[in-house]
């Protein structure tokens, strides 16, 4: 399976948080999956990191690193993934209210790339894309 991680699930599998759900750890520990991880995510870490460096300790090109040393294979943005966000499905009578750039961009990766998205945001549930995997 093709598991592309949400910004959050990187630094929590790579911090070992505690908030990262014992189903979430075995998808990412189990051998078979091909663990992925986006560049959208560094994008977004560098520009949490700028806008306010007290509530995002951590820098992109570490995130960076530490993913490749931990396996994981980096996910590029593509012209096909741009094409795909104006396709995304929402769940009748739902409105994602954020509209996050970054997750929009993480879906339609997923979806284009035969992936499971794993997230625990919870504004995933708005989308009704089968790619979504919510712990």
């Amino acid at each position: 399976m093709k598991i592309l991680l949400d910004t959050h699930v990187i630094i929590w599998a790579l911090t070992d948080d505690s908030r990262l759900s014992q189903p979430a750890r075995d998808l990412i520990c189990t051998s078979d999956n091909m663990i992925l991880y986006s560049v959208a995510s560094l994008w977004e870490l560098a520009i949490k990191k700028q806008k306010a460096p007290e509530k995002c300790p951590y820098r992109e090109n570490d995130i960076c690193r530490f993913c490749d040393q931990a396996g994981f294979i980096p996910l590029s943005i593509e012209a096909a993934h741009v094409f795909a966000l104006r396709d995304l499905q929402i769940r009748e009578g739902h409105f994602p209210g954020n509209q996050d750039p970054f997750d929009r961009v993480l879906i339609a990766q997923a979806k284009t790339e035969n992936c499971t998205l794993l997230s625990h945001d919870h504004i995933f549930e708005h989308y009704d894309e089968n790619c979504i995997f919510l712990f």
